[in-house]
């Protein structure tokens, strides 16, 4: 398994305590998660700058990338362990448990934009029920 150490050296980033915390928690949990899910346990760990400065330079960087739901809370999960290497990749968000989850492979999704537009990065964000939450709902 991959550690936090060896993906932030692959995008030529510093190993400080504030990216490998981030980063390792991601890999563990194997989900997207907000700043408070990433926090945990440890809220007061690193100031709110810090931590603020971090996920933006991970974003940045290329290591994990931000999901915005429809009530405009954001998610953060790790690029290129769980989605293709295609800017094209779509995230599934569970309304009753929350969880957030990369869909493997393309959801089809067309859209034409206008003469000389170029797309750079498509996000499509499909709201429902996860397989174990719908045996629940009734």
């Amino acid at each position: 398994m991959i550690t936090a150490e060896e993906i932030l050296k692959r995008q030529d980033l510093r190993s400080t305590a504030c990216r490998k915390f981030i980063v390792k928690s991601l890999l563990e949990n194997n989900k997207a998660m907000s700043e408070n899910e990433l926090k945990g346990e440890y809220p007061e760990l690193f100031d709110r700058v810090t931590f603020y400065r971090t996920l933006i330079t991970l974003e940045d960087s290329g290591v994990i990338h931000k999901i915005v739901l429809n009530d405009n809370s954001v998610k953060y999960a790790l690029n290129n362990h769980h989605h293709n290497e295609s800017n094209l990749h779509s995230h599934f968000h569970c309304e009753e448990c929350d969880e957030v989850m990369c869909l493997e492979g393309k959801t089809k999704f067309e859209a034409e934009l206008p003469d000389k537009f170029v797309s750079r990065e498509v996000f499509v964000v499909i709201e429902g029920c996860c397989a174990d939450c719908a045996g629940h709902v009734k």
